[in-house]
């Protein structure tokens, strides 16, 4: 009698299936709403959806639920998207966002967005709380894009779910050919040495991030080119730090890894104002003693106590082209991934 309960349950949630009453991507009943409807148990219920998954018309989605998978019904517009960025408020993000927004507002988009602080267990919850939202599509900041991602679970789950994701700054790796919007990080690490060279530097420090996949690229092109010029270089004169441990490294650790060098690269603006001001603290000037380059050309590079040459982010050009990507995908449209140039902005810190 149980085999008769549970394989009638399963037919008539795939009929419903099929006749649209659930769509791709719909959410369906909990197993404590389907119990109490058809006053069977939840062991029955859980028989009727475990069938439904393996004909791969559901996808079970932990801690969330379970979600129509066919592709039997089209889904249907909300005309609401996602942004997750590691940061909000701070930084680059803003214009990020100004730009973004720009392109969902001229096609009367609208979106909802949320913040990881760089963290994936943030990233994971907010995924997960997505996954119940009637959303059409997603732009995402990939977070510590360096190291293995344990949300990628969570990406099949919306890939499977028909909805497209857009990575922007980094992506992962793992993901089978993810559309992003990057800067040319590699490049970036290239040019900014070669300007400190071909401006008289003999000795370049380097300081980089390591759990995010721009700090090795900026490091791989910064190595090109000490290469190609034949500058010396030793793993004493290059410092790594994490989105945890960065204050604490580079107050401990910045002066003693630039040493004697005339030079150093810094993985970002907001990190080259706190070298600087080490830097001054014990004499030294800028750039006189010590030429200070960074990327983004953010706020921090005019505010700092002497201006730094930075290499300037296409700050809102990445969220207008991820923007674009997205809703070109949620019409069905095929798109490519996009590299942007970075543009040297020349201060007084060089």
């Amino acid at each position: 009698m149980s085999e008769l309960k549970y394989a009638a349950l399963a037919n008539e949630l795939r009929r419903s299936i099929k006749e649209g009453v659930y769509k791709t991507g719909e959410k369906l009943p909990s197993e404590n709403e389907l119990t109490v409807k058809y006053g069977i148990s939840r062991q029955t219920v859980r028989q009727a959806m475990g069938i439904l998954e393996n004909e791969g018309l559901t996808l079970r989605v932990r801690g969330s639920g379970t979600y129509v998978k066919s592709r039997a019904a089209s889904r249907v517009k909300s005309h609401n998207v996602a942004v997750i960025t590691t940061y909000i408020s701070e930084y680059i993000f803003p214009s990020i966002l100004q730009g973004i927004d720009e392109i969902l507002s001229e096609n009367r988009y609208s979106s909802v967005v949320a913040a990881t602080r760089n963290r994936v267990d943030n990233e994971r919850r907010i995924l997960e709380q997505l996954a119940d939202k009637n959303i059409d599509g997603i732009i995402v900041e990939g977070t510590k894009t360096a190291l293995p991602n344990p949300n990628i679970d969570l990406y099949h789950t919306l890939y499977d779910m028909g909805i497209p994701v857009v990575f922007i700054n980094g992506f992962y790796p793992e993901l089978k050919n993810p559309i992003y919007v990057v800067a040319d990080d590699r490049r970036g690490g290239y040019d900014a040495c070669v300007y400190l060279i071909k401006n008289g530097y003999k000795k370049i420090a380097g300081i980089f991030k390591s759990d995010d996949i721009q700090g090795h690229r900026r490091y791989a092109g910064f190595t090109e080119a000490m290469r190609e010029y034949n500058m010396e270089f030793t793993d004493d004169n290059i410092l790594w730090y994490t989105t945890e441990t960065c204050s604490s490294i580079i107050s401990s650790s910045a002066l003693q890894t630039i040493g004697d060098c005339d030079a150093v690269i810094c993985y970002n603006d907001e990190i080259a104002i706190n070298v600087i001001s080490i830097l001054r603290e014990t004499g030294r000037q800028i750039p006189k003693d010590t030429g200070v380059i960074s990327f983004d050309n953010s706020t921090y590079s005019n505010i700092s106590a002497v201006k730094i040459t930075s290499l300037s982010n296409p700050k809102e050009q990445i969220g207008r082209t991820a923007a674009i990507k997205l809703l070109n995908m949620i019409d069905g449209k095929t798109e490519t991934s996009t590299v942007l140039s970075w543009t040297l902005e020349e201060k007084e810190s060089t």
